[in-house]
């Protein structure tokens, strides 16, 4: 019933995308990267330093398409689909994450840039920083999920927990479905393009790696950095929260921005995970302004 109920959704989801879509920034130049086991697709545009856009678990890189729009004339902006997600081949693997970046920045000449993740993005940024500091010139995390040794409050559950789990039980539409009714993925009510827009991007992943209880492939072992690896990043960080967010995610921005030498914080009204969809221009404003303190004149690519 689980695989009926997935290949049901996926082939409905795949009508959808196929019939929705949101405009691409002109002059956007496209392309892949072969590497083990994937093919990594990605898109760039503009001229200048060089901010790479990381998405969201299940998403894909159409997530930024307002921010790539509104960056573009000053920067080089670059996003891409994580393996196994969007027009990525091969199946999610976080191991292998941290060489997929660094291997399409080298193929695209980029020496350092400045990385906003969302989501599961903004930890393959935090990750990275915390790997190879000397290439990252700035961190944007919206919004920052546990950290490994951070005071996490026992009353405020996971309520997926295992996701692998889950859907394998009740499958991946189930999933979407679910995670989508909590307050923290709020979407205006006047706005169904909005949630149009993310199905379309949601119906192109196929949750290979959660079906399928995968192994990692890539080098290991996986894992955040700690409260205290994310104390010592002296990297200019931007910690970026919903208002409609959970409460423990606002703790997190407001503690680390407190606890790390070069970060702030900044709460956006409109939303919680979806805000940069719900609300682009308050966004993009807090966006450039974290941009536009950074320091200036420094090419970032070769």
């Amino acid at each position: 019933m689980t695989v009926f109920r997935f290949r049901v959704f996926t082939t409905l989801a795949a009508t959808l995308a196929a019939t929705i879509g949101h405009a691409q920034t002109p002059g956007v130049k496209s392309g892949t990267i072969t590497l083990p086991e994937t093919r990594i697709y990605y898109e760039t545009v503009g001229n200048g330093p060089v901010i790479v856009f990381i998405h969201a678990f299940a998403l894909n890189l159409r997530e930024w398409d307002d921010q790539v729009k509104a960056l573009a004339p000053n920067y080089r902006v670059i996003s891409y689909d994580r393996r196994g997600y969007g027009k990525s081949t091969g199946i999610a693997d976080p191991n292998s994450e941290l060489g997929d970046l660094r291997e399409l920045l080298d193929t695209l000449g980029v020496r350092s840039a400045v990385f906003v993740g969302h989501n599961g993005g903004q930890i393959v940024a935090a990750r990275f920083a915390r790997a190879l500091r000397e290439r990252v010139d700035g961190l944007v995390l919206y919004p920052h999920p546990p950290i490994p040794g951070f005071p996490w409050p026992p009353t405020e559950p996971d309520p997926i927990g295992d996701k692998a789990a889950f859907v394998r039980a009740h499958g991946l539409d189930s999933l979407f479905k679910f995670v989508n009714t909590l307050p923290q993925f709020w979407i205006p009510p006047n706005r169904p393009d909005i949630e149009k827009r993310i199905w379309s991007m949601l119906s192109t992943y196929s949750g290979r790696d959660l079906f399928e209880a995968r192994p990692p492939t890539g080098p290991g072992p996986y894992r955040l950095p700690n409260v205290e690896e994310m104390k010592a990043l002296t990297v200019p960080t931007l910690f970026v929260t919903g208002d409609r967010e959970r409460p423990h995610a606002r703790m997190v921005a407001d503690s680390m921005s407190r606890w790390m030498q070069n970060a702030r914080s900044v709460v956006i009204p409109g939303g919680g995970v979806y805000v940069h969809l719900n609300e682009p221009d308050r966004f993009n404003a807090a966006l450039l302004g974290f941009l536009r303190s950074l320091p200036s004149g420094k090419r970032q690519d070769r």
